[in-house]
């Protein structure tokens, strides 16, 4: 839980550079940046240093609907998306960077459509990257896991893809929370994990799920090709894992494996795992690649985080990390599935601090790097 935060804190003001725009404005991202540097002209795309997106808010969403029902109440769950998109007369209420399908989606929910019916139609990547809490909860129990995940997937997401993304990295971290080893043949066995989890999608979701016909296989396929990669330097498995995607109905193609694609930003979140060594490595290295940099933050923190476990993540990262107690609390509170003893925070008390503490000091940035110019920006830098 503290691997998918801290990931998605670093990259989230780097969501849509390049690695190339990184580079140049930052160099190389080593600790948390606020996105003036290279936002100044989108203030709306700033991020308080240390402070998570909507990837870790839907996570800790489903931690609560998990510990308070003993299983993922869809129901439930889809009523505290809409209760956290109330408060102060916004639609987006204490949401955080959300984008326009999940905004479709609460849109949707919110004029009265069926949890199992809301979800997007398009392939996206928001199913995989809050779903730790349901491998978690439920890593003894495959089969379990298996339906905590689909339910908490499908009000938002219903093309397959989407659907089998979640299932990997759920299954990712089922595994290395287990203790199996980093090794190159986690790739597989979670694709395998995936082909079972694909065929019964069909069985049990037949009537849901979108893109079974053409897609059915797409990410098990995809997975067992970024095992096939693992000798290749990055700079050729990159591009071929981008290829390998578009194979399966990336629109518009997929240019860099880091886009919000499923089958290519899981496989590269894998991959860079499986070819790095600890967890401050694996995260540089995903973020610095741009794209859809807060979610593959996320991906790979919890399964970095499910690897290596919280003492090997930076000193410097953990204290940095706005939310961290509410965000261990729940984490605990997972592993003995029960809050007992333990004090949670109330999510949407808490991001409407944290929005709040936010907005006063983008209050201050943006007189600074309007006024100042480049002497403005960097100095808040």
């Amino acid at each position: 839980m503290l691997g998918l935060a801290v990931g998605d804190a670093l990259g989230a003001p780097l969501e849509g550079l390049t690695a190339q725009q990184i580079k140049t404005h930052y160099g190389r991202v080593k600790n948390y940046v606020d996105g003036v540097q290279a936002w100044k002209r989108k203030p709306y795309r700033w991020r308080m240093r240390g402070l998570y997106s909507d990837d870790t808010q839907q996570a800790m969403a489903l931690c609560d609907n998990l510990l308070e029902h003993g299983r993922v109440d869809q129901e439930k769950l889809v009523e505290l998306y809409l209760a956290m998109a109330e408060p102060k007369g916004s639609f987006l209420g204490v949401h955080r960077g959300i984008g326009r399908s999940f905004r479709h989606v609460l849109s949707e929910l919110q004029n009265g459509a069926s949890p199992r019916w809301s979800g997007q139609m398009k392939p996206g990547i928001g199913a995989a990257m809050r779903i730790a809490p349901a491998a978690l909860y439920r890593d003894d129990d495959p089969d379990a896991m298996f339906v905590a995940v689909m339910e908490a997937s499908v009000p938002t997401h219903r093309d397959v893809r989407s659907l089998s993304g979640a299932l990997a990295v759920a299954h990712g971290v089922r595994r290395l929370v287990a203790g199996e080893s980093r090794e190159p043949s986690l790739a597989l066995w979670v694709a395998a994990d995936v082909a079972r989890d694909e065929a019964r999608m069909e069985r049990e979701y037949g009537d849901v799920v979108l893109a079974l016909d053409d897609h059915g296989r797409a990410m098990s396929r995809a997975l067992a090709h970024a095992e096939s990669l693992l000798d290749q330097p990055r700079e050729r498995a990159l591009p071929a894992m981008a290829e390998e995607a578009n194979r399966h109905g990336a629109e518009p193609d997929c240019k860099r494996p880091t886009m919000g694609f499923p089958p290519a930003c899981i496989p590269t979140c894998f991959h860079t795992l499986l070819t790095t060594n600890g967890f401050e490595e694996a995260i540089t290295e995903i973020v610095n690649l741009g794209g859809d940099a807060d979610t593959t933050g996320a991906i790979l923190g919890a399964l970095a985080g499910a690897c290596y476990g919280a003492d090997e993540i930076p000193r410097r990262w953990l204290d940095g990390l706005q939310n961290r107690e509410g965000i261990e609390a729940r984490a605990l509170a997972l592993a003995q599935r029960s809050t007992e003893g333990l004090s949670i925070p109330d999510l949407i008390a808490t991001e409407l601090e944290l929005n709040a503490k936010e907005s006063a000091l983008l209050g201050q940035l943006v007189p600074l790097a309007r006024g100042g110019g480049e002497r403005g920006a960097n100095q808040v830098i």
